[in-house]
């Protein structure tokens, strides 16, 4: 039950990091990721504690990025290794029904209400090792284009090749799924943070 515990509370902590990141907002994500970095030993881990120490290193290296993509890119690849963990120890991601796939209204709040259903899947698809919760998320990115704001139209285009590329056999393993989850952060941050013109 501990263990549960300290995994959902990581687990929180972590998407805290992510969503900190995507709005620019690196100073703030850097004590989160320190805080996992720098947590205390519990008696209870068990067979997780060779994984415990690999994603403290990973959370530390969050925590010194020195710049939003490179701390994206920790990131996932700290939430890949959660889910290398969960697979080699066969433990299933207890996520909450999911919610349902929100309509496409060709409007900017529409489209950003399904681009963030889509990443949700994505962060199952790699937290929770999960094949299905990886497409569902990718097949949306890839169906569901941004093309509201002229100023971002690249990086909508990007967003969509990523997606693409992220649906082929050969981006199906865990590590390569958190490289590519990292990738798409990373487009999704450079449009957040983007100035209008």
């Amino acid at each position: 039950m501990m263990v549960r515990f300290h995994m959902h509370q990581n687990f929180d902590v972590l998407r805290a990091i992510e969503r900190l990141l995507i709005k620019g907002k690196l100073e703030e994500a850097k004590p989160l990721a320190a805080a996992i970095a720098t947590a205390p030993d519990e008696p209870t881990h068990g067979p997780w504690a060779t994984y415990t120490v690999a994603i403290r290193d990973r959370a530390a290296a969050v925590a010194r990025a020195t710049d939003v993509g490179d701390a994206l890119r920790k990131t996932a690849s700290l939430g890949g290794l959660c889910g290398t963990c969960h697979g080699e120890l066969s433990v299933q991601l207890g996520v909450d029904a999911v919610p349902r796939l929100p309509p496409d209204t060709a409007t900017l709040d529409g489209r950003m209400l399904r681009h963030r259903w889509a990443v949700d899947r994505l962060w199952e698809g790699v937290v929770g090792n999960s094949e299905p919760a990886w497409q569902a998320g990718l097949d949306v990115l890839v169906a569901t284009p941004l093309d509201t704001l002229a100023d971002r139209a690249e990086l909508a285009r990007q967003l969509q090749r990523q997606a693409k590329a992220a649906r082929q056999p050969s981006a199906g393993t865990r590590v390569d799924r958190a490289t590519s989850y990292g990738g798409i952060l990373g487009t999704c941050a450079s449009c957040h943070t983007m100035k209008p013109r």
